[in-house]
């Protein structure tokens, strides 16, 4: 399994990056936002990935953070959605509205997306509707600005996101650990100094 690239990015297309690790490019198939908010930055970047294996191919998918490419897995557990399918979805809806819709029901905003007919948009609700809403995952992550919808997955720290999932495992839902990590969070600290935090200020 390839978990993750890192290197110089360019556009090849809408939904297609090109990542030069220095011996070796790959073609990376991603959403339009990943896609153009990594296209053009001088800087090497790293992607999380997902190796799609065939009989007649191998594909990889790209991510640019974790929220993102645990979106991408939860649709893929909906019966009649293909990677191919998840990227259409996760490039016809910023993420915080996709979750959104998903948790709200949101057919119409759901079969909007080009490629996406109605009847998977009503299976994507149903079997992912209550899971989203009831873990918390996602949905209340996402409160980046609309007017900035292609930074919209990069709302969580590394130190936020561990300490909320250590939250989590104390009896925590996820939505309040991250909320409670969130607000302790202070810029320089490590996620261990954070949990300490969050647990003293729980009391």
């Amino acid at each position: 399994m390839i978990y993750s690239l890192t290197g110089k990015i360019n556009r090849l297309d809408d939904n297609t990056l090109i990542v030069d690790t220095g011996a070796v490019s790959f073609e990376v198939t991603c959403s339009s936002y990943t896609v153009f908010s990594l296209d053009g930055k001088q800087e090497s970047q790293t992607i999380l990935t997902y190796l799609h294996v065939r009989e007649d191919a191998m594909c990889l998918f790209g991510f640019k953070d974790k929220l993102e490419k645990e979106m991408f897995n939860d649709l893929m557990l909906v019966s009649g959605v293909g990677p191919k399918m998840a990227i259409t979805i996760l490039s016809g809806l910023p993420l915080e509205k996709l979750v959104t819709a998903i948790t709200t029901s949101d057919i119409k905003s759901l079969s909007s997306i080009k490629g996406l007919g109605k009847k998977t948009a009503e299976r994507i609700v149903l079997e992912l509707g209550n899971k989203l809403g009831n873990v918390g995952s996602l949905e209340t992550l996402l409160t980046a600005s609309e007017s900035a919808p292609i930074n919209l997955v990069t709302v969580l720290s590394k130190e936020i996101d561990e300490a909320s999932d250590v939250l989590v495992q104390a009896g925590l839902q996820k939505s309040q650990a991250v909320e409670i990590a969130k607000r302790n969070f202070v810029q320089g600290m490590t996620s261990e100094e954070l949990v300490v935090a969050c647990f003293r200020n729980l009391k």
